[in-house]
């Protein structure tokens, strides 16, 4: 299929909705699937989207089945630890402050 020629002033008008996009929080992907899974993947994606209890849901069923990946950053790791179960709990963590035990390095 042929492209069309863009039409004077679109790019601005890309530009403005990216920016727009992008202060909401939202960030646009691509990916690639099987044909007959593209319709599941946008309807993920709208759910996704939406928010609410529907958007919960999907999250939750995807938590279980993809792998968690590693912080990158101070901000990811920090916000991990955030959501960590154990938040709220009150630990008290000491050291062991016993000198060890004599190792003969000869």
């Amino acid at each position: 299929m042929a492209r069309q020629p863009e039409q004077e002033g679109s790019k601005p008008r890309v530009i403005r909705h990216r920016v727009r996009t992008a202060a909401e929080g939202l960030r646009r992907v691509e990916v690639t699937v099987p044909a007959n899974d593209s319709g599941l993947v946008k309807s993920v994606a709208s759910a996704l989207r939406a928010g609410g209890e529907e958007a919960a849901r999907v999250r939750e069923a995807f938590a279980s089945m993809t792998a968690i990946e590693p912080a990158r950053t101070g901000a990811e790791l920090l916000a991990f630890l955030r959501a960590s179960p154990l938040v709220g709990e009150d630990f008290t963590f000491e050291r062991d402050r016993t000198t060890g035990r004599a190792v003969d390095l000869d």
